[in-house]
């Protein structure tokens, strides 16, 4: 931004002494001081997509349902042939475009005062990433693509959940789109995957999060990294801070403020974004059979096809198909703890068994094969060869980073902890 800034201004002082010989007589008038006037003129930014805009008439239009690449260009004066060129080159791999999509915009460039206004340039825009530009100059067509500046600020956001709300509701009304909501979200309930169960969410729980957003000509896209991050369940605030603890191979995670890793033994849930539909139950009656069956799990409704993962380290001792169970796959994860998934609409790539598998590696599909009344999860936890129920269990807190490395990470979050703490004071 360009100021320019002027001055005007003086001090008038008149003062008249009129005197006579029987008396003094002081007469003084006002003091006259013109107020400093300051102009501040705005900059405009003549360029748009690198083109001068004093240069040339611009006009903004749209693709339509059902327009080709002629449908754009034809009504330009932008011959057939340099269509037909435009569109030979613009599915070279360095621009990578095979068709216009509806919806998306495009601006035509075309000298001053042509009243048949032929294009010179055309800019489409593909995505909220680049714009490709044809250059039509000469008779034939010269494309290119660019991509556009990408802004990346810190942004905090908190919120509390009120009655019939969740998490993505409470950051919805706090970001531009749905699709931030949901990488928040995930991210969010990524970090505490391990020790808050978020399908037991009440009224008065809170969060704070601060992250990375990504943006292009003002208009926010993307999340980069969740820097730092408290969420209060139940009255139990946790702190979660991501930090390096060996750049050499880039070992990070994200550790609580006694610089214990978030990460746990299980994952709190199979599957992401879904709703829990029936607990472990010991006198629930069947949906199907109608009868008194015990339920020795917990179901997880999901879309068909949903991801779902590997709640801890293990390895598959099963991955079959039986008349209830559907399509399963079941883990042993040590001489204590196994696990398994039923319902399943097909197996993950690569699952058999004796395959090692990693914590939250997708082992299958979330389907109704087997007894299911709908596409779900059903999701069993086995202690020392007994079934329990896995919500219930209390896991051990996950160990501290190497001692060395404490001093180091405790200096580095102290002033991110004391930032989250002026926040949490004014919930």
């Amino acid at each position: 931004m360009q100021f320019i800034q002027f001055t005007k201004g003086f001090f008038a002082i008149i003062v008249l002494f009129l005197m006579n010989s029987s008396c003094e007589t002081k007469s003084t008038e006002p003091i006259v001081a013109e107020i400093q006037d300051t102009l501040i003129v705005e900059e405009v930014n003549d360029t748009l997509f690198g083109f001068s805009r004093s240069e040339y008439e611009v006009i903004h239009d749209t693709i339509q349902s059902g327009w080709t690449l002629s449908h754009m260009l034809l009504p330009y004066a932008v011959s057939q042939y340099q269509v037909n060129l435009s569109d030979l080159r613009m599915k070279d791999s360095t621009i990578g475009l095979n068709y216009v999509n509806v919806g998306r915009p495009f601006t035509v460039f075309y000298s001053m005062n042509d009243t048949n206004q032929a294009a010179k340039y055309v800019v489409y825009e593909p995505d909220v990433y680049s714009f490709v530009t044809f250059d039509y100059t000469s008779d034939s067509v010269v494309i290119s693509r660019t991509m556009k500046d990408v802004r990346v600020n810190e942004r905090i956001i908190s919120g509390e959940i009120i009655k019939n709300s969740n998490l993505s509701v409470e950051i919805n009304k706090q970001v531009q789109t749905y699709a931030l909501t949901a990488a928040l979200a995930d991210g969010i309930e990524s970090i505490y995957a391990w020790s808050i169960d978020f399908f037991k969410l009440q009224e008065g729980d809170k969060f704070i999060v601060v992250y990375d957003e990504k943006s292009i000509d003002g208009v926010s896209y993307g999340i980069g990294e969740i820097k730092y991050t408290w969420f209060e369940h139940s009255g139990d605030g946790k702190y979660a801070f991501l930090y390096t603890t060996d750049s050499t191979n880039n070992s990070r995670g994200y550790y609580d403020e006694k610089a214990r890793e978030m990460k746990r033994p299980f994952l709190m849930s199979p599957v992401k974004f879904a709703r829990m539909t029936s607990a472990y139950n010991l006198n629930r009656i069947h949906p199907i059979y109608k009868q008194k069956r015990a339920h020795l799990g917990t179901d997880y409704a999901a879309p068909t096809g949903t991801p779902i993962l590997a709640t801890a380290d293990g390895t598959v001792v099963k991955a079959a198909r039986s008349g209830g169970n559907g399509i399963y796959v079941k883990l042993r994860h040590n001489t204590v703890y196994e696990t398994q998934y039923l319902h399943m609409s097909k197996h993950g790539e690569g699952i058999r068994e004796g395959v090692r598998v990693k914590q939250g590696q997708v082992i299958g599909y979330v389907g109704s094969t087997g007894a299911a009344t709908g596409p779900h999860v059903c999701y069993r936890f086995w202690k020392n060869g007994k079934q329990v129920d896995h919500r219930a269990q209390k896991f051990p807190n996950s160990e501290p980073m190497k001692k060395e490395l404490i001093p180091g990470y405790l200096n580095y979050i102290a002033p991110f902890k004391s930032k989250l703490d002026g926040v949490i004071t004014d919930f």
